[in-house]
C-alpha cells in the first residue's frame, strides 16, 4: 500500500502500526488495573511523593522519569527497548483518544490511550470522556474478580453491609475454589442444606465458628440455588447451629448468639473469641446468560435471603466474562 494509506472514520495512517480497531473501554480500565499493579508498588509511592516535592503537583506529573517510571513496570529503568523506552507513540496525541482510569491502588487518575494503551499521568489534549453507553457496560461489569477482595473490604468495613456477589457460573465457581483453598477464607457452601438436616446444619455451624475464631472471610455460597433460609433454615429450633443473625452486619458478634453457637470446646479462657478480621460475604450466580437476575430471581431474593435489602450487591466479573458481556452490548 501507499504510505498515505489511512483507515477507520479517524483516518488513521496505515504505517503508524496501529491496531485496526481502537480497544473497548472494559480492555482499557483492565489493562489499567494490570499495568499500575505490576509496576512495583513502592516505585509508585516513590514518583507520587516526589511530585509533591517542591515545584507544583503539575511539574512533577509532567516530569519524564514519572512517565518513563509508570510506564517502564518492573520500575527498574533498565529496559532499553519497547514501549517503556521510547516512551509515549507522540502520534497517540494526534489521533484516537484517551481516558481516563484510576490506578490499581485507587490513588491516583492516569490516562490511557484506546489505540496504543499508552499510559501517561497527565490529562493530554484529546480526553475523552466515557459515553453513557460505556459507562453503563462498565458497571454492569462491575468489580473485576482479582480486586474483589480488596473492595469487599471496602463495603464491610467502611459501609457497614454484608456484600453479596452476583456472578456468571465460571466466576462463581472460581470465587468457591478461592474461599476453599485461601487461608484468611472460610468456605460455607449452602448446597449441602438444600434439604435441612443435622449434618448440612453442623458443617454450617463449624464453618461459621470458624471463621469467626480465626478472623478469616465467612463466604456463604449460594451457588445457583437459594434455599429457603428464611422459612426453613434460619428458624427458631436452629439457632444453635445456623442463627439468623448471620445475615445481619455484625449480627453475630452478640453474646447471646455467641452463646447459642460456641460448643464448650471452642472458648478460649472462658470467652466466645471473635478474632479481627472476620466478615461475611454472599456469593450468588446469575439465574441467565444476560448477567442480569431475571424478575423471578429478583422476587425470589428478599423473600428468601433474611435482611436482603441491607446488603450491598456486587457485580463480579472475570477474564471469560468480558468478551460475552461486551457481545450482548455490541
Amino acid at each position: 500500500g501507499d504510505a498515505s494509506e489511512t483507515y477507520g472514520d479517524e483516518e488513521i495512517p496505515v504505517a503508524w502500526g496501529w491496531p485496526r480497531e481502537p480497544h473497548d473501554a472494559a480492555f482499557l480500565r483492565q489493562y489499567v488495573l494490570q499495568y499500575t499493579k505490576d509496576s512495583k508498588q513502592e516505585e509508585w509511592d516513590h514518583a507520587l511523593q516526589e511530585r509533591s516535592v517542591g515545584g507544583t503537583f503539575e511539574d512533577h506529573l509532567v516530569e519524564k522519569a514519572f512517565v518513563n517510571l509508570l510506564l517502564n513496570k518492573e520500575g527498574t529503568g533498565e529496559d532499553k527497548q519497547g514501549k517503556a523506552y521510547e516512551g509515549i507513540d507522540p502520534n497517540a496525541y494526534t489521533k484516537g483518544k484517551w481516558y481516563r482510569f484510576l490506578n490499581a491502588k485507587g490513588d491516583c487518575n492516569v490516562y490511557v490511550h484506546n489505540y496504543t494503551c499508552d499510559i501517561t499521568a497527565t490529562r493530554p489534549e484529546n480526553f475523552a470522556e466515557l459515553t453513557p453507553e460505556e459507562k453503563s457496560r462498565l458497571a454492569k461489569l462491575g468489580v473485576y474478580i482479582k480486586d474483589l477482595p480488596e473492595h469487599l473490604a471496602g463495603v464491610y468495613d467502611k459501609q457497614n453491609q454484608i456484600p453479596i456477589v452476583f456472578a456468571s457460573a465460571e466466576t462463581a465457581e472460581a470465587i468457591r475454589s478461592f474461599a476453599e483453598y485461601a487461608k484468611e477464607w472460610q468456605l460455607l457452601d449452602m448446597k449441602g442444606l438444600k434439604r435441612v438436616n443435622a449434618k448440612g446444619l453442623e458443617d454450617a455451624r463449624l464453618a461459621i465458628v470458624n471463621a469467626m475464631r480465626l478472623g478469616k472471610w465467612l463466604c456463604v455460597y449460594l451457588g445457583d440455588h437459594i434455599p429457603d433460609v428464611q422459612e426453613k433454615i434460619c428458624i427458631a429450633k436452629n439457632r444453635t447451629s445456623f442463627p439468623s443473625a448471620l445475615w445481619t452486619y455484625n449480627g453475630l458478634k452478640s453474646e447471646m448468639v455467641k452463646e447459642n453457637i460456641y460448643r464448650d470446646d471452642e472458648k478460649e479462657g472462658g470467652q466466645y473469641v471473635v478474632r479481627d478480621g472476620f466478615r461475611i460475604c454472599v456469593v450468588l450466580m446469575y439465574d441467565n446468560l444476560q448477567y442480569t437476575m431475571s424478575s423471578m430471581r429478583k422476587d425470589e431474593m428478599p423473600s428468601k435471603i433474611p435482611n436482603f435489602h441491607h446488603m450491598e450487591q456486587v457485580p463480579c466479573y472475570a477474564d471469560v466474562d468480558i468478551k460475552k458481556i461486551l457481545e450482548l452490548h455490541s
